[in-house]
């Protein structure tokens, strides 16, 4: 059975590696101690190891008794020539503490202990007095370098007293067995030996601190014995054996650390550092979805003071707390030539949402229009759905007026028509703010006899907000009194042309109740439909955006979609605004069961947790991982809205600030406004609009009789407009909602203060006049040079006042020689902030030293004045009297 080199030597009471040594040494192809030898190689190796045994064991005995017989012969020797001065030199060499170097040996030369009936006869003879011989010992400068006995040739005996430190030799030899050693080269000893001063009294003096250490003075001193460097030394002393037997040593004096100096080599004149710049693949810093200056100054590699003043180079004032966005964060970052990539949650681009291009487009599918029908209440708007469905809709009304919002597919001639019946204005506000331009084309139904009402305008406002073509079904042309051309006037007046009055709205005279007209109606339908050229594509994720959604009972939520990309099956995962959940039924606006939906398909949706909102997006995704992320993501943004406080879209303030950032282009202020009685509508009306001039100017977005009610606040969101009320106030709900909105509402009972106030915010808007004030002047008596503040002119105050940090113009001979600032003003040394007439003064410019004797200077200040709306009227009447002339 195979065993490792590790279980070998723990079997023969060796050390691994030594074994890994004596297999390599006896030609055993091994290679760490964790390798295998079998029973044969062990044996093998058992074998050869026994023999080994056996001749040094011989080589040994033979050794000893030859060593003693040496022994004896020198002792007989050296007692006839030795004197009695030497043999007391001897003695006390005899007596210093020796420090022993073994050699290392490899594990298969390693000799078996001295029998311990030699070590006691060596013990005996030094105990009789007679000269005893070593082993292989070398004196070097105070080290006694001790080799291991070689079974060939006996090692150089050195005759010396013994005394009782050999039993500690013998103790340490014992320790030191496996000590690692270094053996220096053979040095030559010197001829002679020192005497041993005496005192006068023939008494030996004390041994020195140095001799008491023995053969460690030398690494104490600092000196190198016999060509052994220091290093050498210590490493040898210092080995991992030596530290394990300090007990041994304790009695030779304290450990020794002595640090090893290392030689300075000179390596020649080293290169110089190059500065290297950042890659430009590696100026890119990382934000989510925003941060601070501070932050952003901190991966910029800069100081956030620093980057605020550079801000201030280009007009941008900021604080270290001010958090700027990912487009902000970009222009900053462009400064220090770094990009910035947004690593906050893209939505988009988890969703897999692709970017079409335009030409893209135009190779996509047709898909099918989605008109939505829009006009005054009891127009015939549901009349006209209802012959066009050929069902009676309107019998399960109540009075004929919608309670909700209708969204049915109709097939008129092998085409399928989309229809949103009276769509709710929080849906179309909702979807505008989102982009999600819905409605394709908005059928604008107005009685013939009635003509244009306060719903029709607010509809044709919602249109030409959402840049949405209309069509006029003149309704009801069937009824007596009924006057298409009088709707057709109306109308002109909110810039609805007709085709037949050059311009681009057509207008299609119908009776639904009759159903005379209809075609003609579907006609121009598709006919403009061409005309937009509709496509989307219907593979894919499908996207839409819901039209309604309730909860029933039995059912739950329940959310009418238009899907508008893509296809919606059943049983997909889906995300719905905050809301989550599996389409578990899709049905279409007659309540059968559908397996999928296209573009432009209304369907109704079971399955979500809870009821989205209206216009919020739907969206499928893989799983339900994926699914409650978007959802977390939605809530997150909806949380990080409510905390911050609401921004009025258009309060006077905001658009006072906003004007003076935009620059001096046109401005435009929308209004909508109500009034109590239609006459005071007109004045109100006619007065603002006449406030307005080439610079700013009132657009009235909407408005009439009657008072703020809740579409009122949407149409002023979707305008980016705010809500006067004259003499009427916003309902309850209204004024929750304008709250939420962010629209503001100002109500007036007096219209004089209205009109002035609109005043006000409209000269807000004007640009500002900059006019110069004279403020003094001085004349020049002396100048005198200064090593620090240039050249100084000591002045006379004639006129006014002189004041420090005002604008100044320097005169020679009544021309401007220098308009600037000035550097200092000083009277008697000190600095002050005005000088009056009568009184003297030193005035410094910046930036210019040439001043005169008799030199006049003129001080003056420039001051911002606002303009009004007299004044530009006047300006402008001015303009046009030069041109004419």
């Amino acid at each position: 059975m195979p065993k490792k080199i590790f279980e070998l030597a723990k079997e023969l009471d060796l050390k691994p590696l030594d074994l890994v040594e004596g297999l390599k040494a006896k030609g055993f192809a091994v290679r760490n101690h964790m390798s295998s030898l079998t029973d044969e190689e062990v044996d093998k190796f058992m074998q050869l190891r026994t023999e080994d045994e056996e001749k040094k064991a011989a080589g040994t005995k033979k050794k000893t008794k030859k060593k003693v017989t040496k022994k004896k012969k020198v002792v007989k020797k050296a007692t006839k020539k030795t004197t009695a001065a030497e043999k007391v030199d001897e003695e006390k060499k005899v007596i210093k503490k020796k420090t022993v170097i073994r050699r290392k040996q490899k594990p298969e030369k390693i000799a078996p202990e001295a029998p311990i009936e030699d070590l006691e006869t060596g013990e005996a003879m030094v105990a009789a007095g007679e000269p005893v011989e070593t082993p292989a010992e070398e004196e070097s400068n105070g080290l006694r370098v001790v080799s291991s006995p070689k079974v060939e040739t006996p090692a150089p005996a050195e005759e010396g007293p013994a005394n009782e430190d050999d039993k500690k030799e013998i103790y340490r030899e014992k320790m030191h067995r496996f000590t690692p050693v270094y053996t220096p080269p053979p040095k030559e000893e010197k001829t002679g030996e020192k005497t041993t001063e005496k005192k006068a009294d023939g008494s030996t003096p004390p041994a020195t601190a140095k001799k008491r250490l023995g053969g460690l003075a030398s690494i104490v001193s600092g000196k190198r014995a016999g060509g052994i460097s220091r290093s050498q030394v210590l490493s040898a002393t210092r080995s991992e054996q030596e530290l394990k037997s300090y007990a041994a040593l304790s009695t030779l004096g304290r450990p020794l650390y002595t640090q090893v100096k290392r030689k300075k080599v000179f390596h020649g004149k080293g290169d110089k550092t190059e500065l290297t710049e950042v890659k430009q693949s590696k100026r890119v810093i990382r934000v989510h979805g925003g941060c601070s200056i501070e932050e952003l100054a901190q991966k910029l590699s800069t100081k956030a003071k620093n980057m605020i003043d550079k801000l201030l180079d280009v007009n941008l004032l900021v604080k270290p707390d001010d958090f700027v966005g990912v487009i902000l964060a970009t222009e900053i970052a462009a400064l220090y030539d770094y990009r910035v990539e947004d690593k906050a949650f893209d939505e988009d681009e988890f969703l897999g949402k692709d970017t079409i291009t335009e030409e893209e487009k135009t190779k996509l599918p047709f898909r099918n229009p989605i008109i939505t029908i829009m006009g005054h209440v009891d127009h015939g708007k549901t009349t006209l759905l209802d012959h066009i469905r050929s069902t009676k809709v309107v019998e399960g009304e109540a009075g004929g007026i919608t309670q909700h919002i209708g969204a049915y597919s109709v097939d008129v001639k092998g085409k399928t028509l989309t229809f949103l019946d009276t769509p709710g204005h929080a849906a179309f506000a909702s979807m505008r703010q989102r982009g999600a331009d819905v409605t394709d084309i908005v059928v604008l139904v107005v009685a013939a006899d009635d003509g244009v009402m306060p719903q029709t305008k607010e509809s044709i406002k919602f249109c030409q907000n959402s840049e949405v073509p209309i069509i006029v079904a003149v309704n009801k042309m069937d009824k007596e009194g009924a006057n298409p051309e009088r709707v057709k006037t109306e109308l002109a007046e909110f810039s609805i042309t007709p085709e037949d009055w050059g311009g681009d709205t057509q207008f299609v005279p119908i009776s639904a109740l009759k159903g005379e007209g209809i075609d003609d109606l579907l006609e121009a339908i598709a006919l403009q439909s061409e005309i937009l050229e509709l496509r989307a594509e219907p593979k894919g994720k499908a996207e839409g955006v819901v039209i309604e959604s309730k909860i029933e009972q039995g059912r739950g939520p329940v959310a009418t979609v238009l899907v508008q990309t893509g296809t919606l099956k059943k049983g997909d995962n889906i995300v719905v605004g905050e809301s989550f959940g599996r389409a578990r039924s899709l049905t279409d606006s007659r309540g059968n069961d559908l397996k999928s939906a296209g573009p432009s398909v209304p369907v109704q949706i079971l399955g979500l947790d809870k009821a989205p909102g209206p216009g919020d997006l739907l969206n499928v995704v893989k799983n339900e991982r994926e699914g409650k992320k978007v959802v977390q993501n939605r809530i997150d943004q909806r949380k990080a809205l409510e905390a911050t406080p609401i921004k009025k879209k258009m309060s006077l303030e905001d658009f006072f600030a906003a004007a003076k950032t935009e620059g001096p282009k046109e401005q435009t202020l929308n209004l909508l406004v109500r009034a109590d009685v239609q006459g005071s509508f007109e004045a109100i009306k006619q007065s603002l609009e006449a406030l307005g001039n080439q610079e700013v100017k009132v657009k009235i977005v909407g408005g009439g009789v009657g008072p703020i009610t809740d579409s009122d606040v949407m149409l002023a969101e979707s305008a980016s407009g705010y809500i006067i009320g004259f003499n009427m106030r916003p309902s309850t709900s209204a004024r929750r909602l304008a709250e939420t909105s962010g629209v503001d509402v100002k109500t007036y009972s007096v219209i004089y203060e209205l009109i002035g106030d609109i005043t006000l915010a409209l000269e807000g808007l004007l640009e500002p006049e900059f006019v110069e004030e004279y403020v003094g002047r001085a004349e020049v008596k002396e100048t005198f040079d200064t090593p620090k503040a240039g050249t100084i002119a000591g002045s006379s105050v004639i006129d006014g006042k002189i004041v420090d940090g005002c604008n100044i113009r320097l005169l020679r001979n009544g021309k401007i020689v220098f308009d600037g600032k000035m550097s200092s003003l000083r009277r008697f040394k000190d600095d002050v902030k005005e000088v009056r007439s009568g009184m003297e003064c030193g005035i410094g410019l910046e930036n210019f030293n040439d001043m005169k004797v008799a030199d006049l200077f003129e001080a003056y200040l420039i001051k911002e004045r606002k303009r009004t709306l007299e004044e530009v009227a006047k300006e402008e009447a001015k303009e046009e009297d030069q041109e004419q002339s």
